[in-house]
């Protein structure tokens, strides 16, 4: 009889894999979604206070930056948190044993080989040769660290996305406040019809 608790290891840690694959994903998903919203803001923003739009134009600025904004949260934020969590489909065990075998040579044979021996071995008349062969197989390669297949610490080059809209925003909000504050304002208010301040004041001596 194969030793159980060496077969629900590895699922276990196949199970850890997955969760850090969709860890993986939300960060990096995070960050564009940082980079592309921040984008739009400021972009929008600066067409607006530059060029008065017409109600039209604004809300079609505002809806778009909208549902862009949503879009890309729901696809690369609330996909893979859900996934996290198990919530939906995820990659199988099968898919992650792929991933594995491109980081750590000669895994993924095993791995596979092994998912496909407890399949045969629910309905096989030779279970008890299978199961000792799974024990086997699953005990060569207990010692692997599958999530360490995931370097989080690579999301950084992802940080060029993210980080120059993050500065110029600063910068904006420091250096002109109010390109950021009546655009957004304009923005906002799509209904009303706004017009630009004359250059110039006419003074009346009384």
């Amino acid at each position: 009889m194969a030793n159980k608790g060496n077969y629900d290891m590895l699922i276990t840690k196949l199970d850890q894999f997955i969760r850090k694959y969709y860890i993986n994903k939300l960060i990096r998903g995070s960050l564009y979604t940082l980079g592309l919203v921040l984008a739009l803001f400021l972009l929008f923003n600066i067409l607006e206070y530059n060029f008065y739009f017409s109600t039209g134009i604004r809300k079609g600025l505002f809806g778009a930056f909208v549902v862009t904004s949503l879009g890309a949260l729901a696809i690369w934020v609330i996909t893979p948190l859900t996934k996290y969590f198990s919530l939906g489909k995820t990659i199988s065990h099968e898919q992650a044993a792929n991933i594995i075998g491109n980081h750590f040579g000669g895994v993924e044979d095993k791995l596979l080989n092994v998912l496909q021996l407890k399949k045969q071995s629910e309905s096989a008349s030779n279970q008890a040769l299978l199961e000792a062969s799974i024990d086997q197989k699953t005990e060569s390669i207990s010692p692997v660290p599958f999530k360490s297949a995931i370097d989080l610490s690579k999301n950084r080059q992802y940080l060029k996305y993210a980080l120059p809209p993050m500065l110029l925003f600063l910068v904006i909000i420091f250096a002109a406040p109010s390109i950021i504050k009546d655009g957004t304002h304009r923005l906002i208010n799509n209904n009303e019809e706004f017009v630009r301040e004359a250059p110039y004041k006419f003074v009346f001596d009384q």
